[in-house]
């Protein structure tokens, strides 16, 4: 047994020096010098590393650290009401789907709208609550839009069905397939038009850019934070509104038949009480610095665009996705390098092996029709770092395997 497990002593992170864009991780990258603060306070020596003194049962209302003030500044920051911390943004999709569907007049049916490139937990949350999910449909290649007047039609073909509306219109702000920034701002007007509780999935974007929750007319926000909020995972955000926060963050009534234990303080829907260590510990800290980066979403953008035309530069390489883009994950079809697989002994492999062996890691391995990628928070330099790796891989092969392609870089 000894010998089996001593293999789990000598892990490493190979890739802890590179570059990293991965499209889920960009938003996640913890500052270094947080990163030492966790180690130097001793965070990390315990699992439970918020809870010496925790005086009611629940990490929420701990003071010592002052994790009740975080949450009010988290609602304050995205301009809701209330915020409880989750496990991840899933969680606080279920908490959503669960309140929803505890909560349904005879108005409403057991049906959720989204839009048709929402994530895949989006619909496991309604999956959980015996919720059934209809897709709001996108315009396809290769922009893959969402209308929100197609909502209203979707809306509409629900209420001639059933007689009565929705329960919920949930829509992904930032879609994590081409980055596409939905119409939130429009869809949260139709939501408040036809009176249906309305959540944005902000997974990809609170903490990247500036989200205001009763701009958007949202009733819920879901957050990840250690894909948007520089923190260590799991970790997410739910905000809620006035309305909705009594029943969404309702306490445990329960009392056992033997014992007569109750548990007051728990809030149901979050499984009682949420994390309570390291992930909550780094978004304290990394909040500030989440504060202060999403004034800087112009200079983000522009790195973006800037990528986008030069990678275009490249023949038959192309941005899928909305035009002007708007978000930092980018997601390309690659012609040049698919031509190149089929020639590489590594097949589809070659094309992140090159990229890590040049210092840069989070392509998908084992793909290299098409490409996904992130570039937010690096430096300038690290931007065109990137630029010419790929344009290097593509001259190396092109040059090796006399591939009629052309590079046009200036």
């Amino acid at each position: 047994m000894h010998e089996k497990i001593d293999k789990f002593r000598s892990i490493n992170n190979p890739y802890k020096d590179h570059i990293i864009i991965h499209p889920i991780m960009r938003g996640g990258i913890i500052p270094d010098d947080i990163q030492k603060i966790l180690i130097d306070e001793g965070w990390m020596k315990v699992g439970y590393a918020i809870c010496y003194d925790c005086l009611e049962g629940r990490s929420s209302l701990v003071s010592k650290p002052p994790i009740n003030d975080f949450l009010s500044s988290i609602a304050e920051f995205f301009n809701g009401d209330t915020a409880e911390h989750t496990f991840g943004s899933r969680a606080a999709q279920f908490s959503v789907m669960k309140t929803i569907a505890d909560n349904i007049s005879e108005e409403f049916t057991k049906i959720v709208i989204t839009d048709s490139l929402c994530h895949y937990t989006t619909v496991i949350a309604a999956e959980m609550n015996n919720l059934k999910i209809l897709e709001v449909n996108h315009s396809g290649y290769p922009e893959y839009k969402v209308r929100a007047e197609d909502f209203i039609d979707k809306i509409e073909s629900v209420k001639k069905e059933t007689g009565k509306r929705p329960a919920l219109i949930a829509i992904t702000h930032a879609d994590p397939y081409y980055g596409n920034l939905n119409p939130v701002k429009e869809v949260g007007k139709i939501a408040k038009e036809f009176n249906i509780p309305y959540m944005i999935n902000a997974a990809y974007t609170a903490g990247i850019f500036p989200v205001n929750m009763k701009d958007l007319q949202a009733d819920f926000i879901t957050v990840s934070a250690h894909k948007s909020m520089a923190s260590i995972g799991p970790l997410g955000f739910l905000i809620t509104n006035q309305d909705w926060s009594d029943k969404t963050f309702k306490k445990s009534t329960i009392k056992l038949d033997w014992t007569g234990r109750t548990f007051s303080k728990k809030i149901v829907n979050i499984f009682g009480c949420s994390i309570g260590g390291l992930p909550l510990i780094s978004a304290m800290y990394s909040f500030p610095y989440v504060v202060e980066r999403v004034e800087r979403w112009e200079e983000e953008l522009n790195k973006a665009r800037w990528f986008i035309s030069e990678m275009e530069k490249i023949d038959g390489i192309r941005l899928v996705g909305e035009r002007p883009h708007n978000h930092h994950l980018m997601h390309f079809e690659t012609p040049i390098f698919w031509e190149i697989s089929k020639h590489h002994k590594r097949k589809g492999f070659f094309l992140a092996e090159e990229m890590i062996k040049r210092g840069i890691v989070g392509l998908h391995r084992g793909l290299s029709k098409h490409v996904k990628i992130s570039l937010y928070g690096l430096s300038w330099e690290e931007v065109k770092n990137v630029r010419d790796t790929f344009y290097d891989i593509a001259k190396k092969y092109i040059d090796e395997f006399k591939i009629n392609f052309d590079l046009n870089k200036t």
